[in-house]
């Protein structure tokens, strides 16, 4: 599993300073690093650092960029080793344990039209406590460097709140599917619903980054934000009609989807 499966830190270098003292612009050149452009304080990630930019703080940013994802890695490393316990086997082709965030679910587990059994629920519930202590360790990680601005530290707590959002949608997905209110295939397709707002909410407002106009990089965070607290609410409406379901009764080809384009983005609430 790739470190973007609990949280992508892609870009967590890239806002340390003010202005450059290399050259004309903001610190670390955010726009003509990523463009490429080698100034000398490009940093780790950039397409400029690997054209040969950087040689500032090259080595000061990369010990701080290897320290958090070895932080991250050995995070993941422990919640992998946890979920292979023989324990969960039973419903391990029905639900997928780890998985990429905005990755499409497998037609096997998006297309299993049965609810848990008895004997499966109890796993569920081990899976949501495993899931829950990993979410823990994750969090417990700082992903600002020592370093950063004001601005860089907000902008990165906001790239994380995304997938911490994430993350609570589906916390109210598993106890659903543990109370028998969702099918298998039901729960892996609204869950992948949520993985690919939140990374799309991530990486519209990581791409805010490479604007230079000041006014258009707020106006462009706005609407990122916006964008997912409107799936925030679709999502609300959602659970709503989910929660007021009797154990049980609602399958797959009996859900009725209506959808609803805001721009250039389209909403969808199935009941």
């Amino acid at each position: 599993m790739k470190t973007r499966k609990l949280l992508t830190i892609a870009g967590v270098l890239a806002l340390l300073g003010g202005c450059s003292t290399v050259g004309p612009g903001l610190a670390n050149h955010p726009g003509d690093c990523a463009i490429g452009v080698p100034w000398a304080d490009c940093l780790p990630g950039t397409r400029g650092y690997a054209n040969g930019g950087g040689s500032m703080h090259r080595e000061a940013a990369q010990k701080q960029n290897d320290a958090i994802a070895d932080q991250i890695k050995a995070a993941l490393a422990q919640c992998t080793a946890e979920l292979q316990t023989p324990e969960l086997d039973p419903i391990r082709h029905k639900v997928e344990f780890i998985r990429e965030l905005d990755a499409a679910p497998p037609f096997e587990v998006a297309s299993l039209d049965a609810f848990p059994t008895a004997e499966e629920r109890p796993l569920i519930a081990k899976w949501a406590t495993i899931r829950d202590g990993c979410v823990k360790r994750a969090h417990a990680i700082s992903i600002v460097p020592p370093n950063a601005t004001p601005l860089a530290a907000a902008f990165l707590r906001q790239e994380r709140a995304f997938i911490t959002e994430g993350e609570a949608r589906l916390s109210e997905l598993i106890v659903a599917l543990y109370q028998m209110k969702l099918t298998y295939g039901e729960f892996a397709q609204r869950r992948y619903e949520i993985g690919k707002a939140a990374a799309a909410a991530q990486r519209q407002y990581r791409e805010t980054m490479l604007i230079d106009d000041q006014q258009r990089q707020i106006q462009a965070q706005q609407a990122a934000n916006a964008q997912f607290n409107n799936n925030l609410t679709a999502w609300a409406t959602y659970m709503q009609a989910v929660n007021a379901r009797q154990p049980q009764t609602v399958r797959l080809d009996s859900i009725h989807c209506t959808s609803n384009k805001m721009g250039n983005f389209v909403n969808t609430n199935c009941y």
